[in-house]
């Protein structure tokens, strides 16, 4: 079994591959390889952000998952990506019409217009910044962004590695309680999250929120 290692921008377009392997009927998937590698780079663009990995014999990457480090209130990892990979994500829909009345883009929709209003907004007047202290002084939210191990290699421990290195990343960055959500017909995903000693604290609509105290 490889190692675990630290994703890094030069990984980029073997993680989106990865991705899109693991998860092909995803949203992000179907709006295509740019959209999703956009996507992911916003998980390799601050300190507070992460991205493990594990490669095959052949050096491919086959197993990945992402740790993120909010701090400001009413922050969620999967609006601050599609805002980041915005502009892909409206090719990606221009170039396939037919996803204008997907259900999953309909639910997008309030993303999108607010994302426009904000742009120009930020035309308009140039917003002021907000300090890394005032975000430090608010309470963070540490949690798992996404996992996924392509098919073959499922069974084979690699999911345990990389949650044991994700819990090890947490730590360094001193993040003693951790969240993540799965869908509650994922029964599969949550019984292994059960044994590495997640519980579910929260029901939100199909999704359960999960939690783990890592001291």
């Amino acid at each position: 079994m490889q190692k675990v290692e630290i994703s890094s921008l030069n990984d980029l377009n073997q993680l989106a591959r990865c991705h899109i392997d693991c998860f092909p009927d995803t949203l992000a998937s179907v709006l295509g390889m740019n959209y999703v590698r956009k996507r992911l780079e916003w998980l390799l663009v601050d300190t507070d952000r992460f991205m493990l990995h594990i490669r095959n014999e052949q050096n491919e990457i086959v197993g990945y998952c992402a740790g993120s480090i909010l701090y400001r209130i009413g922050e969620g990892s999967s609006s601050n990506m599609f805002q980041y990979a915005f502009k892909e994500a409206i090719v990606g829909i221009l170039q396939k019409p037919y996803l204008i009345f997907n259900k999953q883009v309909i639910k997008l929709y309030p993303f999108i217009f607010k994302n426009i209003k904000r742009k120009i907004r930020h035309l308009i007047s140039k917003p002021k910044p907000i300090s890394a202290i005032t975000q430090k002084n608010n309470i963070a939210k540490a949690g798992l962004v996404v996992i996924g191990i392509e098919s073959a290699y499922r069974g084979t421990g690699m999911f345990i590695q990389l949650m044991n290195e994700f819990e090890k990343q947490m730590i360094e960055r001193k993040q003693q309680h951790v969240k993540l959500s799965v869908k509650q017909k994922n029964g599969r995903a949550i019984a292994a999250y059960e044994k590495m000693g997640w519980i579910k604290i929260e029901t939100l609509g199909d999704t359960f929120v999960m939690s783990k105290s890592l001291w």
